[in-house]
């Protein structure tokens, strides 16, 4: 191998590292009653639980570069990376760091389920940029991450967590097996066309957290931008995701939040 191959595979590498960074460290709980607001414009996401704590680490986002067919055509999304609505119980609402509710940040949806296994579909059309299973610092949790460039440039990033918040050794154990069946039930990988409605796998569950962290990038150029993923569904106004959005405030705010799905 030459030089230059050598040097195009390091920075393969770093980039995938820094990707993974952003969209993953998040996944833990924060205090509800104290949300996190930083002076940076970059930081990972948070999933919330009722019972611990635990703090994320700002982090610059990377993407790998993918060509594609560029589309003039409006996105519209599913509701719900879960093939059926009736597997989730509530769902996390898209905040920013600082928003009318004074909520915790995150930078998408998170839908919760009580489900041992769901099918899980495409929200869109795109190109598959990656599915991998990823070690969570600093915990060591195990999950499945994968995402695909949308024709018209944005990018949606899944996150597969077979549980919330920091887990103790027995639980990593499980999640690492199952983080491992996840990934044998990927239909897609790498450079794969993905289809909207598509069935791409399944989420495999440890307990009534489990969860698809699901988010919507701006593009993979320039500083970072999230989206508010509600914003581009065509039928969220028919759909469940307020009520549910409600289930989870009420779970962990004991009813004092009524959160919008786009909290601004």
């Amino acid at each position: 191998m030459g030089e230059m191959e050598l040097q195009v595979g390091f920075k393969k590498i770093i980039v995938a590292v820094s990707f993974f960074s952003i969209v993953v460290l998040g996944c833990a709980s924060e205090e509800p009653t104290s949300p996190r607001v930083n002076n940076v414009t970059k930081t990972a996401q948070t999933t919330s639980i009722p019972v611990q704590n635990q703090t994320t680490t700002p982090t610059k986002q990377r993407l790998t570069k993918q060509t594609l067919t560029s589309s003039s055509e409006p996105l519209s999304l599913l509701v719900s990376p879960f093939m059926d609505p009736v597997d989730y119980w509530g769902v996390q609402p898209f905040a920013v760091q600082e928003n009318q509710l004074g909520i915790q940040f995150h930078n998408g949806l998170d839908y919760f389920t009580n489900q041992k296994e769901v099918a899980l579909q495409a929200i869109s059309d795109g190109q598959v940029m990656f599915v991998q299973i990823f070690e969570r610092p600093p915990d060591g949790a195990f999950q499945i991450n994968l995402a695909w460039q949308i024709p018209n440039g944005q990018i949606i990033v899944y996150s597969l967590e077979p549980s919330a918040g920091p887990a103790n050794a027995t639980k990593i154990a499980e999640q690492k097996t199952l983080a491992n069946k996840m990934l044998q039930s990927m239909t897609i990988k790498a450079g794969d066309t993905v289809r909207q409605g598509q069935l791409i796998g399944y989420l495999y569950g440890q307990d009534e957290w489990a969860h698809v962290h699901m988010s919507l990038k701006k593009n993979n150029r320039g500083s970072e931008e999230w989206l508010c993923p509600a914003e581009f569904m065509t039928t969220v106004k028919s759909s469940d995701l307020v009520s549910k959005s409600q289930n989870w405030a009420d779970r962990l705010y004991k009813g004092s939040k009524k959160p919008k799905l786009c909290n601004y």
